[in-house]
């Protein structure tokens, strides 16, 4: 007997291939699972665009209110 491990020495076979009816279910599952994630991912994309945005506004925001306070604070010189 050979101690040789490799593949092609196995004595227990795997199946070359699954079932046509499984094969045609494991693609339209991977399909499936694969519509589902880009539509998570673009989902995603817009959630994350409409972040930035809203972060972008409330920077211009605190940006001039910040302007704002420093003229309101400043004194006026009498001359």
């Amino acid at each position: 007997q050979s101690t040789d491990m490799s593949p092609a020495s196995s004595t227990t076979s795997l199946p070359v291939s699954p079932l046509p009816e499984e094969t045609l279910f494991f693609k339209d599952g991977i399909k499936d699972e694969c519509s589902v994630l880009k539509l998570q991912l673009k989902e995603r994309d817009d959630l994350i665009a409409q972040l930035r945005e809203e972060l972008e506004k409330a920077q211009c925001l605190q940006k001039a209110l910040a302007s704002q306070a420093d003229k309101s604070t400043q004194t006026e010189l009498l001359g």
